[in-house]
């Protein structure tokens, strides 16, 4: 990811005012965290394999060890499950600001495809074939699906499933009015969050407002104990060595 500005934020309440920032350079994942990964970091540090859904895509399978699920994104963990990966990695949790802008690009677009939100058409570039979400994945019984399936689902600098599969944790405490004065170089996030909650961003298979969620701006947030099958993480760094 190159360093530059790019607008952040939209007109929708909790993501305004959009205003301009800087960030550095860094690298991000180009694919969410997989099963076959965390499951390497669970076996190389003795941390406990979160719980195993029973429903969905995942009935019936033997496993996390079940080797139809290996390039699917892991699920069920919580901000600090992510945390305590992302170190064992060398790596960390996304800011906010840099999972954005690794997802929409310098344009503004409203979709990891496109799409540019006006006024009267907040959900302008809407396609349900693009990315995993509700319509072609919970409603049919189906949850997530192998990373880098959906080839729409590819943001301007490469990288993959932002739209849609799961959401995903962030580094950042959530703070609904954040943007207001938010610094204007790489922002991290408020030092603390009221309600103790954590960002989460992106879309996912299971919500049924799929237009609404899977926007490059949608803010996204939830406790960061919570363990939830809609959910799970990637990482940055500051060496593609990592």
């Amino acid at each position: 990811m190159p360093a530059g500005d790019f607008f952040m934020g939209s007109m929708v309440e909790n993501e305004s005012p959009q205003h301009q920032i800087y960030l550095d350079s860094y690298n991000i994942y180009k694919y969410e965290v997989t099963v076959s990964q965390y499951r390497t970091f669970c076996k190389d540090t003795g941390h406990a394999l979160p719980q195993f859904p029973q429903d969905y895509s995942w009935k019936g399978k033997t496993g996390w060890d079940d080797p139809a699920l290996q390039k699917h994104p892991i699920v069920n963990v919580s901000w600090f499950d992510a945390n305590t990966y992302a170190a064992w990695a060398g790596v960390s949790l996304p800011t906010e600001a840099q999972w954005e802008i690794a997802a929409r690009g310098t344009d503004g677009r409203n979709y990891t495809w496109g799409g540019l939100a006006t006024t009267n058409d907040p959900k302008n570039g809407w396609d349900n074939t693009k990315c995993a979400n509700w319509d072609n994945s919970a409603s049919k019984r189906i949850s997530t699906w192998p990373v880098g399936s959906f080839l729409g689902d590819t943001s301007p600098y490469g990288v993959k499933d932002m739209a849609g599969n799961v959401a995903e944790w962030c580094a950042d405490w959530y703070d609904y009015q954040y943007y207001a004065k938010s610094p204007a170089s790489n922002p991290k996030g408020p030092s603390f969050s009221l309600f103790d909650m954590r960002v989460i961003r992106g879309g996912d298979w299971i919500i049924n407002v799929s237009d609404f969620v899977c926007r490059n701006a949608n803010r996204g947030y939830c406790k960061p104990t919570a363990s939830l099958t809609s959910t799970g993480f990637r990482c940055v760094s500051l060496s593609p060595e990592q």
